[in-house]
């Protein structure tokens, strides 16, 4: 792979818990190669990508670094997972030496790097007195990589209750993926297992055993990170950040599903939560449940917060998905109604990356009856 480069990087830093360290060296901080004229066009309006994977340690502060280089000294650094930009601070280029302020990491940390000559429009090697650092502005085996973690409040039946409970969802897609961990805590790690989704891509989730995790009061507020392993060996490290909106339960009583056995068509009646800006899907599940692979599932549904609301599903509504013509005639089939709470600033219409940024998810899941 173009670039198994990360497995050389060396860092030598002698103090682990910032993504960069400050220099105050001089021109000699550029190290053994010769210094040259870099120009800010070379810089700006592009992704920049680094790598400082040290190890699966939680407490390691190694993600993937993502800077973008704007107009004007504008600074911003990407929360890879969900493609988030975040303006975090400034930057300036005097000759070979680039100036970082990045308040993400410090208010107080100004750090400085000399430009290496081997760097290019789109490669750039840095130097300072404490370390090298490596950017590039393409890295294949990532571009199709995403990972969230969110919040679901699930409503469900326990000793013939329903209750509505907490567990924390982790979603990674990436085609060259081999294995996949996500960190909740510094305590707590998981290992997630591979599916193919009814998009065909593939994904993961955690295992069957690591998915009953539920619990009463939701803190917010968390940094999860993901550890990541490639196909070709490289590892990475990404973080998400969760936040602190939580979402409620559905209403169980206002459900109902209409639809005459061996028909090709049915009805769902539903409320939604009392709280604007929640998006619904709707999906029916074969006998067995199965989430992954349903048989049907709808476009996104808006909704006013109480709405009651009612879809037809027939061999004319628009889907993301249909394969209605696979449930067998007289098994039991199930609904799921899920209803979508994005991060904030992320606009719910308009965000291309709003799928990825998902805050928290209310769902019930109830059999339907017999197809």
């Amino acid at each position: 792979m173009r670039y198994s480069f990360y497995k050389k990087l060396t860092f030598a830093f002698s103090i682990i818990g910032s993504m960069f360290l400050a220099s105050c060296g001089s021109s000699s901080g550029g190290g053994d190669e010769d210094e040259f004229e870099f120009n800010a066009s070379d810089l700006t309006n592009k992704y920049w990508y680094a790598n400082p994977y040290l190890s699966s340690d939680y407490n390691r502060n190694d993600a993937l670094i993502v800077y973008r280089f704007e107009g004007g000294g504008v600074l911003k650094k990407q929360e890879f997972s969900g493609r988030r930009d975040v303006v975090v601070g400034e930057w300036s280029l005097v000759d070979d030496k680039l100036i970082i302020e990045d308040e993400s990491i410090s208010a107080d940390d100004r750090q400085e790097w000399f430009i290496q000559t081997k760097s290019t429009s789109s490669y750039l090697k840095l130097n300072s007195s404490t370390g090298t650092r490596e950017f590039y502005t393409n890295i294949d085996e990532i571009n199709d990589v995403t990972a969230d973690a969110y919040l679901v409040c699930d409503l469900r039946i326990v000793n013939n209750s329903y209750v509505s409970s907490y567990k924390m969802e982790y979603v990674v897609y990436g085609n060259k993926l081999s294995q996949v961990k996500v960190l909740p805590d510094a305590s707590t790690s998981y290992e997630m297992d591979d599916f193919t989704d009814f998009q065909g891509e593939k994904v993961y989730y955690l295992k069957e055993g690591d998915r009953s995790n539920y619990f009463d009061v939701f803190t917010g507020n968390q940094l999860v990170k993901f550890n990541l392993k490639f196909d070709n060996g490289e590892s990475y490290k990404l973080d998400e950040q969760v936040y602190e909106s939580e979402i409620e339960a559905l209403d169980n009583f206002s459900n109902t599903v209409t639809h005459a056995s061996g028909s090709g068509s049915v009805t769902i009646n539903w409320k939604a939560i009392n709280e604007n800006n929640i998006y619904y899907y709707i999906e029916v599940l074969d006998k067995n449940k199965n989430e992954y692979q349903p048989k049907y599932r709808s476009t996104r549904q808006s909704a006013n917060a109480g709405e009651e609301k009612v879809l037809e599903i027939n061999n004319s509504t628009l889907s993301e998905f249909k394969a209605l013509d696979e449930l067998v005639v007289g098994e039991d089939y199930y609904v799921k109604i899920s209803g979508f709470k994005y991060e904030d600033g992320i606009d719910p219409d308009n965000s291309s990356n709003k799928e990825t940024n998902i805050q928290a998810v209310t769902r019930y899941i109830f059999k339907a009856g017999s197809w």
